[in-house]
C-alpha cells in the first residue's frame, strides 16, 4: 500500500540558498516516487507562492506567502491524512509539536541542515528533537552536534546527505575553458582560484578572507595567481573585502564577480584550477560537489560539514580553516601540480563524487527509508 507522505517546508522556490536547493531535490525525489507508485505525496510551504514544475507538481503543492495561521491550520489538516510527515526545518517545530500531540501515531521526521541545530535550543525547538520519530542530518558533523549538544541518541539520527541537483548541467567535457577569461582579465598562464558563496557581513565564516590573507604571501613569488570570488554581497562586506585587497596589495589578483546567473555556474567552475572555501559553519556545502562533478579539485575546511562533502578528504583537500599557513600550503600544492589538461584525473573526481552524491542514490535513500516505516 502506498505511504501517504507530507513534506512541510519554509521556502523552496522563492529563495536560492542551500536549504532551498535541498528542498527542491527532496520534492523531485518525492515526485519520482509518486510516479513509481511508491508514495502518494503532497507538500505545503509557509512562504512560497510559485512552484517550479520541473521539481514538483503545482497541483500537489500549496504555499501561503506570509499567512502563517493558515499554514499551520492546513499543515495539521494535511497531517491528519498522512502516514509520514517530514519537517523541512527546525523552525517548524511548533507545527511539528502540534502534529505529534494531536496524532501521536503519525511518523514525524525532522530534517536538520547545520547551524540551525549547532546551538542551544529551547521551547518547541528543544522539544521537537525529543518527540520526532527520526531526525535526518545532512552530515555526520551535524549528527555529532545533535548528540553532543542535545543528547539525541545516535540511532535516532540518520545521515541523509545532499545531492547534485538533477537539473544541474554536468558538462560532458571536464577540461578548463577560457570563455570568461576576458571578463576577469585572466591570462593563459594564470592559476585561477575560485570561491562561490554568499558574502554577508553577518556571516563571517566562509573563509574567503583567510584565502585573501594567504594570497598576500603567495603573490610575492607567484605573480600569476588570480582569485575570483563570486556571489551576492552586501555593501559592508564588499567594503571589508576591498580593504583586505588594499591591505595585502592584491589589486588585480583578487576579483569580486558578484551575483552569478545560474546559466553561468558551470562555466565559472570550469574556468578555475581549484575551488576553495575553508568554511567553519558549513552544514554540507553543495558547491563542493558541484565543483567536483565539473572535474574541479576542491579545498575545504576540516571543522564542519565540508568533511562529509569531501568524504573525509577522499574527494579533496581538507585544511584547518583558522590556519592561513594550511590554506597557503594547499593552494601551493595544487599550483605546483596543476595540469588543466589532465582529463582522466578530473573524470575520476567526477566519478567518485557521483558514486556518493548522485540524485539516483539520493532518491534511493529516501525510498529505502519510507519502505522501512
Amino acid at each position: 500500500m502506498k505511504q501517504r507522505v507530507l513534506f512541510l517546508n519554509l521556502t523552496t522556490f522563492s529563495k536560492t540558498g542551500g536549504i532551498e536547493r535541498f528542498n527542491k531535490c527532496f520534492l523531485k525525489a518525492l515526485s519520482e516516487l509518486d510516479d513509481m507508485g511508491i508514495v502518494e505525496s503532497r507538500s505545503i510551504s509557509a512562504y512560497d507562492i510559485v512552484v517550479d514544475e520541473r521539481y514538483y507538481s503545482s497541483k500537489k503543492y500549496k504555499g501561503f506567502g506570509t499567512n502563517k495561521p493558515a499554514f499551520v491550520v492546513q499543515s495539521i489538516l494535511a497531517a491528519r491524512k498522512s502516514d509520514i510527515i517530514f519537517l523541512g526545518h527546525i523552525n517548524m517545530a511548533v507545527v511539528g509539536v502540534l502534529i505529534k500531540k494531536m496524532f501521536p501515531l503519525k511518523k514525524v521526521v525532522l530534517i536538520t541542515h547545520g547551524i540551525d541545530v549547532w546551538r542551544p535550543l529551547n521551547g518547541a525547538r528543544a522539544k521537537i528533537l525529543g518527540i520526532v520519530d527520526k531526525i535526518f542530518s545532512v552530515s555526520n558533523f551535524t549528527k555529532s552536534k545533535l548528540i553532543e549538544l542535545h543528547n539525541v541518541l545516535s540511532d535516532r539520527v540518520q545521515v541523509f546527505p545532499n545531492t547534485i541537483d538533477p537539473f544541474f548541467p554536468i558538462p560532458s567535457d571536464v577540461t578548463a575553458i577560457d570563455t570568461l577569461d576576458k571578463r576577469y582579465g585572466i591570462e593563459k598562464t594564470d592559476f585561477v582560484i575560485y570561491t562561490l558563496t554568499r558574502l554577508s557581513s553577518t556571516e563571517l565564516f566562509k573563509g574567503y578572507d583567510r584565502v585573501i590573507e594567504a594570497m598576500g604571501e603567495l603573490v610575492k613569488e607567484h605573480k600569476n595567481i588570480k582569485y575570483v570570488i563570486a556571489g551576492k554581497y552586501d555593501t559592508a562586506e564588499k567594503q571589508r573585502i576591498d580593504e583586505l585587497i588594499k591591505q595585502y596589495s592584491l589589486e588585480g589578483h583578487v576579483l569580486l564577480a558578484g551575483y552569478i546567473d545560474e546559466g553561468e555556474l558551470v562555466d565559472h567552475y570550469r574556468m578555475a584550477d581549484v575551488f576553495i572555501m575553508p568554511s567553519k559553519k558549513e552544514g554540507f556545502g553543495i558547491v563542493f560537489i558541484e565543483a567536483l562533478v565539473c572535474g574541479l579539485p576542491v579545498v575545504a575546511g576540516n571543522a564542519d560539514g565540508s568533511v562529509d562533502a569531501l568524504v573525509n578528504g577522499e574527494l579533496g583537500t581538507l585544511v584547518n580553516p583558522d590556519s592561513t599557513e594550511d590554506i597557503k600550503s594547499a593552494i601551493l600544492r595544487h599550483l605546483e601540480m596543476s595540469d588543466r589538461d589532465n582529463v582522466q584525473e578530473r573524470l575520476d573526481i567526477r566519478r567518485k563524487t557521483l558514486g556518493n552524491f548522485s540524485f539516483e542514490k539520493y532518491r534511493q535513500r529516501l525510498e529505502d527509508f519510507i519502505a522501512s516505516c
